[in-house]
């Protein structure tokens, strides 16, 4: 069945073979997907047939191709969208079995972990997007979060949307850095030496990768909206008020200016716990619940999308 393609009558007969032979003809299902260039399809096998024991291999390349394929910034959400969604539901089904298996490379359950938080947040980031109001500040910190995984997503957008989400909640200084490296990742989107050739100065002592997911086609934005932002980067650079400088805050334990986002100081190197509603650190405890909680909560479905903003917006 499996050689003349015929996968939905062979994954009937997998399901009365038990979980090991369920789990070795998805795996071949969804490798062959991933060969066909269909992450999409295999992300939706696994979802639809809950395997969330094995394969970890094509788990992980599943997740790194559906979150790291690039596309314009005008495509629908229904596009794009709902496999991320099913594929946020998959990694945390894993990630829930593995995280206490004793037999588990504790090096793959963190890659299972990161991808896993990079799906919550893009879908979280796709929810409030737009909406304005007291949602522009979450959006302005989840965008700014998805660039701590420019190495995953394509860089060119992730940098686009931190800056124009810093733009419109004021913060120019920070919304003209990430701005300028989204043109940088344009400009080297067109030579073959890729990301090696952008300067990281701004990015010193910061957890934002240098290892960027550089697309090799299919820019985010068209040539004349890149002219656009080039123009309004120009402008700014001309304002005396503006200084190209990450926003900071002082670290929580020795007091010296970090990036806001960081989590991690790079002086005294104290660890911050993550929000699960925006991705910025939580140094001490704050809110209703422990981040850990909120993001278990939310996941098995005990906490609705409406009380997990409610929760973020009370912060």
């Amino acid at each position: 069945l499996a050689q003349r393609g015929d996968w939905e009558r062979c994954l009937e007969v997998a399901q009365e073979m038990g979980q090991d032979g369920l789990e070795q003809y998805v795996g071949m299902h969804t490798t062959a997907l991933l060969g066909q260039g269909q992450p999409e399809e295999a992300v939706h096998i696994f979802y639809k047939h809950a395997t969330p024991a094995g394969n970890l291999p094509v788990y992980k390349q599943v997740a790194k191709e559906v979150l790291g394929r690039n596309r314009s910034n005008s495509a629908l959400d229904g596009t794009w969208l709902p496999a991320v969604k099913e594929l946020r539901e998959v990694l945390y089904k894993l990630w829930s079995t593995i995280r206490t298996a004793p037999d588990v490379d504790r090096s793959d359950l963190s890659e299972i972990e990161r991808l896993l938080h990079c799906a919550h947040y893009m879908g979280l980031h796709a929810t409030v997007k737009g909406k304005g109001g007291a949602m522009a500040e979450l959006e302005q910190k989840l965008a700014t979060t998805l660039v701590r995984y420019c190495d995953i997503l394509p860089a060119d957008m992730v940098f686009y949307e931190a800056g124009q989400a810093c733009k419109a909640v004021g913060k120019l200084n920070q919304g003209f850095v990430f701005t300028n490296r989204f043109l940088d990742i344009c400009d080297a989107m067109e030579e073959a030496d890729s990301s090696s050739m952008i300067d990281n100065a701004d990015y010193e002592n910061t957890d934002i990768p240098f290892d960027f997911n550089v697309p090799d086609k299919r820019a985010y934005l068209s040539e004349p909206e890149r002219e656009a932002v080039r123009e309004w980067v120009l402008t700014l650079s001309m304002d005396q008020k503006v200084e190209p400088v990450l926003s900071t805050v002082k670290c929580y334990k020795c007091s010296i200016p970090i990036y806001e986002a960081n989590l991690s100081c790079p002086k005294c190197n104290s660890k911050f716990k993550t929000c699960s509603v925006t991705g910025f650190p939580v140094p001490r405890p704050r809110g209703e619940l422990p981040p850990e909680e909120v993001f278990m909560r939310f996941h098995d479905g005990s906490m609705g999308f409406k009380d997990y903003i409610d929760f973020c917006v009370r912060l």
